[in-house]
């Protein structure tokens, strides 16, 4: 497991009140309990926070699982 997952992790277990012990790479955030238009704009404030990075707005919400989005912000990270 990547230090990214685990942060990522934890960050959406905040946001949703989840246990960060049933979050996977495969959550959907779809069914994720109590996520709403609200928390995915937390996730995105506190992930771009807590790592540094930009990310696409769009490209964020075409997001459909946590483990895209460890990819996303991998990827966000190695860039200049």
């Amino acid at each position: 497991m990547s230090e990214v997952f685990v942060e990522v992790a934890g960050l959406v277990g905040q946001v949703t009140d989840l246990p960060v012990e049933e979050i996977s790479a495969d959550s959907r955030f779809d069914s994720l309990a109590n996520w709403t238009s609200y928390e995915a704009l937390r996730l995105l404030t506190g992930i771009e926070q807590r790592f540094s990075v930009r990310l696409d707005l769009q490209e964020y919400f075409a997001l459909k699982d946590v483990g895209g989005l460890v990819a996303a912000v991998s990827s966000a990270q190695v860039k200049p």
